[in-house]
C-alpha cells in the first residue's frame, strides 16, 4: 500500500489517481469513502454533523480500507493524521507513506474556491498556515518520503514517487 498524506491542495487525489493508473492498481480517497458511506458530501457532514463526526467516520473508513490488503494507492484526507490511532494504523499497514508538500500560497492557489473544503471558508491562507503549523510534525513523524510538489506537474510527482519508493517502472507498467 502506498499512502499519500499532506495538506489539502498538495495533490494527493490527482497524483494518487495517476499513480494507481500507472501501477494498474486500485485508488482510494478517504474523503470519497466517507461520502460513499454516508451518502453525504464532506461539506454537508461538517455543517450537519460537525467535524468530530466527520473525523470518526474518517477513522472508520481508514480501518476498513487498511484491512483490504496492500495493493492500493490511498489518498488520506489532510486532517486524518491528527488521530494517533490513524497514524499508528497507517504506519503499521502501509509499505510507503509519501508526504506531498507545497508552500501555503501554492496550496491556496490550487484549492481556490472549492465547495468540497469547508475548513477553508473565510480565510484560506490563514487556515492553511495554521494547519501547517499544527500538522507538519505529524506528517514528518509518519512519512517515509517527502516530495515537494510546487514546481512539479502530477506526472512528475508520480515519477518521483516511483523513484523514492523504489518501485520498478517496467514491472508495474507490465502488470495486468
Amino acid at each position: 500500500m502506498i499512502v499519500l498524506i499532506g495538506l489539502m491542495g498538495s495533490g494527493k487525489t490527482t497524483v494518487g489517481r495517476k499513480l494507481a493508473g500507472f501501477m494498474k492498481t486500485k485508488f482510494v480517497d478517504s474523503d470519497e469513502l466517507v461520502e460513499a458511506k454516508t451518502g453525504r458530501k464532506v461539506r454537508e457532514i461538517f455543517s450537519d454533523l460537525g467535524e468530530g463526526e466527520f473525523r470518526r467516520l474518517e477513522s472508520e473508513v481508514l480501518r476498513d480500507v487498511c484491512g483490504e490488503g496492500n495493493d492500493i494507492v490511498l489518498a488520506v484526507a489532510g486532517g486524518a493524521i491528527l488521530s494517533q490511532e490513524n497514524r499508528e494504523l497507517l504506519t503499521s499497514t502501509a509499505k510507503n507513506i509519501v508526504w506531498l508538500d507545497a508552500p501555503t500560497p501554492t496550496l491556496v492557489e490550487r484549492t481556490g474556491v472549492d465547495q468540497h473544503r469547508p475548513l477553508l471558508d473565510g480565510d484560506p491562507s490563514g487556515t492553511l498556515t495554521k494547519m501547517r503549523a499544527d500538522r507538519e510534525r505529524l506528517y514528518a513523524e509518519i512519512a517515509s518520503q517527502k516530495i515537494a510538489t510546487e514546481s512539479l506537474d502530477a506526472d512528475q510527482v508520480v515519477t518521483e514517487i516511483l523513484r523514492v519508493c523504489r518501485i520498478d517502472h517496467d514491472a508495474k507498467s507490465a502488470r495486468k
